[in-house]
């Protein structure tokens, strides 16, 4: 990779990840409409829902491989086409089997993606010598929430033809950034092994369900604030999109203040303090009579998770004793198996108590989850 500019790189980078969250913020602020023109309650929804996060495992054990038969460069750009061209056929699914079947498909397309930009990240990262990889993930981010003020925008067209205005820009400004990903470097052609599920070690299993409960909590958001706020508030689907909009706002501020933060206060503090306003904000958002408090607890929900995954992921990443990249491997996909599995069931509780007696649930899961008292032990040594 000698030929290449790691900084163009960089900003190859910013653009999938940005266009990866806005392909997300725009899919959950129009989550109610879908479910509208499907006619599919919350137990079905719930069940479509399941499509993304089975075609998503079924992507995990396969995109490893695929990255190291034809470069990250390669599946970026497949599963970046596959996502923009199934996204307007979401518009077009009039029953449940349609739906699921897109969701699937995107699963399977975002999920490859997804392995193949932070391998890119990470080759990124050595050539340049200086970590981007949370700036990045703040890209994504960000994109969600322009997403979901886009929905808000965009409340007037129907699914389809929003999906496909998304679709074409997308298509149109695809090839000024495909140049700049990072080819494939020769040398270290099937250096990369795995690619496949991995089980934390036992070292790992207070992180890894810390992580999930901080993915679950936050696909919850993702996937049910819009449709909490329309159905069960009363708000307009113009308004019930703000609700992801506030939180992906907030998760944004948190990752851009989240390294300053963590120079202050030790992890430890800081993940219980960061669980402890999350759950605040989500009891807020639930129980609030008027929605724009609800968003306004959504967005409290965001700050408190925006850090906390980071944290995870960088204690995991220096547990003695064990590999960094099995570490963060372990944790990652166990965080992301909750964030892709998570909301599909609550939809499921949903139909049988109600939406926001459901979404308690993550309220529980904040309060419960596993204590980080061990987690200044493993915590990365502070940088100036």
């Amino acid at each position: 990779m000698s030929e290449v500019n790691p900084r163009q790189g960089r900003l190859a980078c910013i653009y999938f990840f940005a266009m990866a969250g806005l392909v997300i913020g725009n899919l959950m602020g129009r989550i109610p409409a879908l479910k509208e023109q499907t006619q599919l309650d919350e137990r079905a929804l719930g069940q479509a829902l399941l499509g993304v996060g089975v075609g998503a495992l079924t992507a995990f054990p396969l995109s490893g491989f695929l990255v190291q038969r034809i470069g990250s460069r390669s599946v970026v750009i497949g599963g970046c086409l596959i996502m923009l061209l199934v996204f307007p056929l979401l518009g077009l699914s009039q029953g449940w089997w349609q739906l699921a079947l897109a969701f699937y498909v995107l699963g399977v397309s975002f999920a490859g993606m997804d392995v193949a930009m932070n391998i890119q990240a990470v080759d990124v990262e050595r050539l340049l010598g200086k970590p981007c990889m949370s700036m990045l993930h703040g890209m994504y981010s960000l994109g969600c929430l322009v997403g979901a003020l886009s929905a808000a925008a965009l409340a007037g067209l129907t699914p389809f033809w929003h999906f496909l205005i998304l679709t074409a820009l997308g298509l149109l400004s695809l090839p000024f950034f495909v140049r700049a990903l990072l080819p494939p470097d020769p040398s270290k052609a099937g250096a990369r092994k795995g690619g496949g599920f991995t089980l934390p070690p036992r070292a790992l299993l207070g992180l890894g369900l810390l992580i999930l409960c901080a993915f679950v909590s936050e696909g919850g958001v993702a996937d049910w604030s819009a449709l909490f706020l329309h159905s069960v508030l009363d708000a307009s689907e113009r308004v019930a999109a703000l609700g992801f909009a506030a939180f992906s706002a907030a998760m944004v501020v948190g990752r851009l203040f989240g390294d300053r933060l963590r120079g202050r206060i030790d992890d430890a503090p800081l993940l219980r303090g960061l669980g402890s306003l999350a759950t605040l904000g989500m009891l807020v958002a639930l129980f609030s009579p008027w929605p724009a408090l609800s968003i306004a607890g959504f967005g409290v929900v965001g700050l408190g998770l925006s850090v906390m995954v980071p944290i995870v992921i960088s204690a995991a990443g220096n547990q003695p004793g064990i590999d960094p990249v099995i570490g963060v491997a372990a944790v990652s996909t166990v965080g992301y198996g909750g964030l892709l599995m998570g909301p599909p069931l609550i939809g499921l509780l949903a139909h049988e108590i109600g939406l926001r007696w459901a979404l308690l649930v993550l309220v529980c899961l904040l309060y419960t989850s596993p204590s980080p008292r061990d987690r200044q032990k493993s915590r990365m040594p502070s940088s100036a």
